[in-house]
């Protein structure tokens, strides 16, 4: 897989659909075939964006979770805020997604959006908090760089 990359504004309508932008609907895996073609998986993300998948990587994040311990109290609070948030999609004719009602309350979502590319996933955010969230971690760049390229980052942070 190529990977998702770039960042794109974007709006979404008083329904709650936006388009996917063009550059990320092309996206193909190996075998040459589109990555956000069918169904989607959308859910709640990190530092307040949502994340969207595709069914492959979806079906690998499940696999991965799936060996957390449901007696741990942390697993079980992850695990049901996680699936709890999440939904299928299914990219129109257009290109456009529907975000469930829920979700855009999750992420405080107006009319402006910015969707990123990030490798295997795609991140939808509120263009204001995404701008505060980098002006928060403006400095770390370059050393969390550092650190993960020297094996001393930690895999999970």
């Amino acid at each position: 897989m190529s990977g998702f990359l770039g960042q794109y504004q974007t709006t979404m309508d008083n329904k709650g659909r936006f388009a996917l932008p063009a550059k990320l609907r092309s996206v193909v895996d190996k075998n040459k075939i589109c990555l956000l073609e069918g169904e989607l998986t959308i859910a709640k993300g990190h530092e307040g964006c949502l994340s969207l998948y595709s069914q492959a990587e979806w079906e690998k994040i499940q696999s991965q979770y799936s060996s957390l311990s449901y007696t741990k109290k942390d697993s079980r609070i992850f695990l049901r805020q996680l699936y709890s948030s999440a939904g299928t999609v299914t990219p129109d004719k257009n290109g456009r997604i529907l975000i469930p009602a829920h979700l855009v309350t999750e992420a405080k979502l107006k009319k402006d959006l910015l969707v990123i590319g990030v490798n295997s996933s795609i991140e939808i955010w509120d263009p204001v908090w995404y701008q505060s969230y980098l002006d928060q971690y403006s400095g770390s760049y370059e050393e969390v760089s550092e650190r993960l390229s020297s094996g001393d980052g930690k895999k999970d942070e």
